[in-house]
């Protein structure tokens, strides 16, 4: 059997022999090269022809799989320097791979803390810090946040928007989709912002039914005047790569500042309010007056109540059908089940959702 070399998670050649793992020791004048066993003070001496010779007995049985998690290391170690996802994603999926491949390879590799802590020390040595606060994120930023994962450019524009420093990201073929599409989304979220912005705020292209992100922005708040640079610098941009803009709609989350800009500089533009977050609106006004906790003796009441007021439209009657059927005094699913206005204990599964 021949000699293989691989390199140690820090870098080091080492060799790999009958299942045994050698550090590399010296180059000897002959142009062979001595090595010592990682485990024992057994020492290996390799040719030019890749053949071996074993000086002493080694005292611990070999291990083929010690080769192989000496790689899958690597291969972590690798995968979190360049992939910029959650170094808890990226440990997980490698432990499920290594899992089905055999129960082996999970016993001789570290705990589960320490590979992670490795994985995130390795990241750091090639990244910069994590800024806590707008005045120490990099200007210019470095390029590692500047590009996709394919390597096109991805930052479109770093400065300032409404008077705070912000970040609008798109490639060049996200604008070019983006201007040939009539009907656009747009929405703010804060949840998964970083602490140094105020929101991500993120357009998407709809077309045949599909929506399609095309820009990401790091804001520094919701202004009008914030959203009024954004959409200047998108539409700049357009126009600097001679493209014809054929936005004719865009829906938005009801924010107002968002729809004054339409309103005020761009009026051949339809604005329109997402019909799910109108919903959300009337349901959390509904829930923050009590209209839902009515009294469980006074629901059929109120219902006869709805159904003599209610408009002359088939829709109407159709639901009102749909709720006496299902939800009815009568029905499968009865009010005690569902009439929450004496109960303090939770009213929801929202926690088992998602």
């Amino acid at each position: 059997m021949s000699a293989e070399f691989i390199e140690s998670t820090h870098g080091k050649k080492q060799l790999c022999y009958l299942g045994y793992r050698y550090c590399f020791k010296r180059k000897n004048q002959n142009g062979s090269e001595y090595w010592v066993c990682v485990k024992c003070t057994a020492t290996a001496t390799s040719y030019s022809d890749l053949s071996v010779v074993v000086r002493d007995e080694h005292t611990h049985l070999p291990d083929e799989t010690d080769k192989i998690v000496l790689e899958m290391r690597k291969n972590l170690k690798r995968k979190a320097i360049e992939d910029s996802g959650p170094i808890d994603r990226i440990f997980e999926e490698a432990y499920h791979i290594i899992n089905i491949k055999s129960n082996d390879l999970i016993v001789n590799l570290p705990s589960i803390n320490t590979l992670k802590n490795n994985l995130q020390k390795h990241r750091r040595k090639t990244r910069p810090p994590v800024p806590r606060s707008i005045e120490q994120l990099p200007l210019p930023l470095p390029d590692v946040y500047c590009k996709t994962t394919q390597g096109d450019w991805f930052l479109l524009y770093d400065g300032l928007l409404g008077g705070t420093r912000s970040l609008i990201f798109s490639t060049y073929n996200d604008i070019v989709y983006l201007s040939q599409q009539q009907h656009w989304y747009s929405d703010g979220t804060f949840y998964t912002c970083p602490s140094i912005f105020y929101q991500i705020y993120s357009i998407h292209a709809c077309y045949d039914g599909i929506s399609t992100p095309c820009v990401f922005a790091l804001l520094g708040g919701k202004s009008e005047e914030i959203y009024f640079d954004l959409f200047a610098i998108i539409f700049r941009k357009m126009m600097e790569f001679q493209l014809f803009i054929k936005l004719r709609t865009i829906t938005i989350d009801f924010e107002l500042g968002v729809a004054n800009v339409f309103a005020k500089h761009y009026p051949t533009v339809t604005v329109r309010g997402c019909l799910f977050h109108f919903g959300q609106a009337l349901f959390r006004k509904f829930v923050d007056i009590a209209i839902s906790l009515l009294p469980l003796h006074h629901m059929l009441w109120g219902l006869q109540y709805l159904v003599g007021i209610r408009p002359n439209y088939p829709g109407i009657q159709t639901f009102l059908d749909y709720y006496h059927n299902t939800f009815g005094p009568f029905s499968r699913f009865l009010p005690h089940m569902y009439n929450h206005y004496r109960n303090i204990t939770p009213r929801t599964i929202n926690y088992l959702e998602g």
